[in-house]
């Protein structure tokens, strides 16, 4: 098992996919034959509360400038992917302007404004070919 699939199952984000009504092998293909860990600038996170249950992929401060955070979750039977990103895409469909803290976001997105991109694709990015 690679460094990525073993920071997963270890947290936990398997279950939460399961429990999100989404296949872990789909979301994140070719675990097996990955060589390094594309996600090794950002921090695993699930939060539950409020009706919502949330896999979150955030990059460090540092490395927002650059990189995407990525988030799947459900909120009343609605399951959704979305990337969220400091600098503005090519393609957004709104801006999400984090509060200074909550108990269902990460703490490294608090009082910034992010475009959030929402994805019919629920597989991971950095990992699509």
């Amino acid at each position: 098992m690679y460094e990525l699939e073993k920071l997963l199952r270890a947290q936990g984000i398997d279950v939460t996919i399961k429990r999100l009504g989404l296949d872990f092998d789909t979301l994140f293909p070719g675990l097996g034959n990955l060589e390094g860990n594309p996600y090794r600038h950002h921090t695993w996170l699930v939060k539950e509360s409020h009706g919502f249950l949330v896999v979150n992929a955030i990059p460090e401060e540092e490395d927002q400038d650059h990189l995407f955070w990525e988030e799947w979750y459900s909120y009343k039977g609605e399951v959704h992917h979305h990337q969220l990103t400091l600098f503005k895409p090519f393609q957004h469909h709104e801006v999400f302007n984090a509060p200074p803290s909550d108990d269902i976001h990460p703490p490294q997105c608090f009082g910034k404004s992010w475009y959030v991109v929402e994805d019919p694709d629920m597989r991971a990015l950095l990992l699509r070919r």
